[in-house]
């Protein structure tokens, strides 16, 4: 006979790189509490969800075509919002064939699901809202090329969709589970009682075995990267091989991404490496100090590999999570209309010679996560009743 604790659970991903990646440990833990998962997942991670013993659903939205909706060279995030605009018709497609009595809906936090509901007619009591990231800052978030990218879903199905990054500012009461600690939550004052920190996933993925770098155990090592939205800034990567050129302390890993050609760099110093893509948490245990945009994935998996950041924020949750973590006196922030070649020479030598303070500030979030992890199975629990 079946166990009554046994739930039916979907999980809708995020299609984006962050909101993905939380969802592959969550998915396996609620299976190995003997949960019935469901994955409704976008083409570009169905290889990571694989393995994981969920029920694997993979949609696709054509790139090719939706980029002919748009001028060139415009940013990812662009792109982006037309692909979340048919996703939303993708999964309302999917929803419409799915027999499966679903005892929770567990979707991403970037999905409108009180508008959507205005279809679904799913009782709210069984949606979990999966958030990757706290309650956003005061910083202004408006762009109006995110809301147009919803206009397909809109038009489609009669709805009034918001916008996926302002409806973090929209009070709900769905129930929320929250990837990261209640410590390093800026506003702690903004939650309640439907919001479970249960502390970062720290994605566990295959050894990349083409990547072949090694460190000079003679350097420090220092790690660069804005993440996979904001990495197409050739100035800012320039400007930070200009800083640790030829260095005799460090030595340098930089991650450009797939959107800047590495041939434009001349005369790459001996010290520092350039790389399209690094096998981020393979690498963060070798490296002295991250200068990073600060995205939440990239500041969790710094912080639990015990190393000091150097924040830059471009956008979104990134200056709350720069604020926190000088809060917490676990590295430095700069403003990213300020770089330079002494800025950055400058934060990465007070790093090192506080590094024992930068270090305690470090372990103390890190013990947060820990703590918050910890708790997930009461958490779930309370939740998956």
């Amino acid at each position: 006979m079946e166990d009554k604790k046994s739930k039916n659970i979907l999980v809708v991903n995020g299609i984006l790189h962050s909101h993905f990646t939380i969802t592959v440990e969550l998915v396996r833990e609620l299976i190995s509490l003997g949960h019935n998962v469901t994955c409704y997942v976008l083409d570009e991670f169905g290889e990571r969800m694989k393995g994981v013993g969920a029920k694997l659903v993979v949609y696709n939205v054509d790139r090719n075509e939706l980029k002919k909706e748009l001028p060139p060279h415009v940013p990812p995030f662009a792109i982006n919002a037309l692909i979340f605009g048919r996703a939303y018709d993708q999964i309302f497609t999917l929803l419409s064939k799915d027999d499966t009595k679903y005892d929770y809906y567990a979707f991403d936090s970037f999905f409108d699901i009180k508008e959507m509901n205005k279809i679904l007619k799913i009782p709210s009591e069984k949606f979990v809202l999966l958030c990757d990231t706290p309650i956003f800052t005061d910083q202004d978030f408006t762009e109006p090329g995110r809301k147009t990218g919803l206009k397909y879903a809109d038009k489609k199905y009669n709805l009034d969709l918001h916008d996926f990054v302002q409806i973090h500012y929209i009070p709900n009461k769905f129930k929320k589970l929250i990837f990261t600690s209640k410590l390093f939550h800026l506003r702690v004052e903004n939650t309640d009682d439907t919001c479970y920190f249960i502390g970062p996933n720290i994605e566990k993925r295959k050894i990349d075995e083409s990547f072949t770098f090694k460190k000079d155990k003679n350097k420090k090592l220092i790690y660069i990267s804005l993440g996979t939205i904001f990495n197409f800034q050739e100035q800012f990567f320039s400007t930070c091989i200009e800083a640790f050129k030829d260095s005799e302390e460090y030595q340098v890993i930089i991650s450009v991404g797939k959107a800047i050609d590495i041939k434009q760099f001349k005369d790459i110093p001996k010290n520092i490496s350039i790389f399209s893509y690094v096998p981020q948490t393979q690498l963060l245990p070798e490296v002295d100090i991250f200068i990073t945009h600060g995205g939440i994935n990239s500041v969790q998996e710094g912080l639990s590999a015990g190393i000091p950041l150097i924040v830059i924020p471009q956008k979104y949750d990134q200056f709350d999570n720069a604020k926190r973590i000088e809060e917490l006196e676990a590295g430095l922030s700069l403003d990213k209309n300020k770089i330079t070649v002494d800025l950055l020479k400058d934060a990465v030598n007070k790093i090192m010679v506080n590094r024992e303070k930068f270090k305690k500030g470090v372990e103390r979030i890190d013990e947060s996560f820990k703590e918050a992890r910890n708790n997930r199975k009461n958490i779930y629990e309370k939740i998956f009743v």
